[in-house]
């Protein structure tokens, strides 16, 4: 898996571990009556009817996600399969560079001698930061978190669905995710992506533990 250039976890309270967000319903007006738009209704009828979301992807996606199931009916959205295991630890130097720390602030901070840089880094330390930043759960919720996919739980009469994002939400945990937990909001999850243009399709599947 390619190392991207992103942050590490920071210390300290977080301000937000859970974001809700729902999905807007774009409905019409027919002879004075308010009315779902075709979308809304033929992904409930289709779940209603088959138990399983109604996924319209795109043709030539750039970007696949996989709804994982995990424990009691939640699935978690991945950015790619989840390995068999970590990749090896990168060394210090890559590790700092993917931090955007500088050699010698970072060389202090982890108490390191020069000869230390290209030797892989502390395997523990490794992980912590694979899990927040570049498997595949953090991988999805970087991206998704980051994208107009609808307005706060509760705040608006015309949504519906539900994907939440949890950062880290329990004591020493160092995972991000994003989750949902019925298979209409996967349905409209993935007709938010085509909304927004974004040519990314969503699958079930991928499940690890």
């Amino acid at each position: 898996m390619a190392l991207g250039d992103l942050s590490p976890p920071v210390s300290g309270p977080m301000e937000k571990i859970m974001d809700r967000r729902q999905f807007l319903i774009r409905a019409f007006s027919a002879a004075g009556q308010l009315v779902l738009p075709r979308f809304f209704d033929r992904a409930f009828a289709f779940v209603e009817n088959h138990g399983e979301p109604l996924l319209e992807t795109p043709v030539e996606p750039v970007k696949k996600l996989y709804a994982a199931y995990q424990e009691e009916g939640v699935y978690w959205i991945i950015d790619g399969l989840m390995p068999q295991g970590l990749p090896p630890a990168v060394t210090w130097r890559e590790y700092f560079l993917l931090t955007g720390d500088k050699l010698v602030s970072g060389m202090e901070n982890w108490q390191l001698e020069p000869g230390q840089l290209d030797e892989p880094m502390d395997y523990w330390a490794f992980e912590t930061y694979w899990f927040y930043n570049l498997s595949p759960n953090a991988l999805a919720y970087k991206y998704l978190s980051d994208l107009d996919l609808g307005p706060q739980f509760g705040k608006s009469g015309r949504a519906e669905g539900e994907i939440r994002f949890q950062d880290a939400p329990m004591i020493a945990s160092d995972c991000r995710w994003a989750e949902v937990d019925d298979l209409l909001s996967l349905s409209l999850l993935q007709n938010r992506l085509n909304e927004l243009g974004e040519n990314v399709s969503l699958e079930v599947g991928g499940e690890f533990n």
